[in-house]
């Protein structure tokens, strides 16, 4: 009788253990669903490299350069899947927030040199937004980059500081926190303070 009672441990114990290790992998995205989702998408190391050239030929083709306070990331995960797994696709976009203050007689240069690079880059269309002071494209470094320029107003009226987006679509989920920023730049969250810095050129 005791001997039953051990195989019928055994094999309750070994039912518990299969269906613990199924729910882990299912939460954590290799399930069945979950891991056909991974078929198609975009590398997480070939995301950040587009989005890296594009940001690095944004960057490189203001002149005189600006100076930046840091870049942080924004990753949008995909809805879970029917069967309730979670979803392996996400949308990355780095963000990358300029220090250098822009006035408002230089922000249309500046706007100019963006959208010459963004059509470098294979955007057929730039739309310009001269109210909200945006800039938006799509560019093609190996694949599709959406590309947003923001420009917003300081506590000064007459001058802006910037912001440039870079977001990749399809892209295998990662947190947020494992991507590096656009070497050489710090990591700076959204929300995080710098003192902006006035520049000869552009600042006046």
């Amino acid at each position: 009788m005791t001997k039953r009672w051990k195989t019928a441990g055994g094999i309750v114990l070994s039912f518990v253990v299969i269906v613990s290790v199924q729910a882990v992998l299912f939460v954590n995205g290799y399930g069945p669903l979950a891991l056909a989702d991974r078929s198609g998408r975009v590398g997480t190391g070939t995301a950040k490299g587009r989005i890296d050239q594009a940001l690095r030929a944004t960057i490189d083709g203001i002149s005189p350069s600006l100076t930046y306070a840091g870049a942080d990331f924004e990753v949008d995960r995909a809805h879970h899947l029917w069967d309730g797994e979670p979803s392996m696709g996400s949308d990355v976009t780095e963000i990358i927030r300029a220090r250098t203050v822009v006035s408002r007689a230089k922000l249309p240069v500046l706007m100019d040199q963006v959208t010459q690079v963004w059509r470098a880059l294979g955007s057929r269309l730039v739309e310009r937004n001269e109210e909200l002071h945006s800039l938006q494209g799509v560019g093609n470094v190996g694949g599709e980059i959406y590309l947003t320029f923001y420009a917003y107003e300081t506590q000064d009226p007459s001058s802006y500081t910037v912001m440039l987006r870079a977001e990749a679509g399809g892209v295998l989920y990662q947190p947020a926190h494992e991507y590096e920023p656009l070497s050489p730049l710090a990591r700076t969250t959204a929300g995080a303070k710098f003192e902006p810095l006035d520049d000869p050129y552009w600042s006046h």
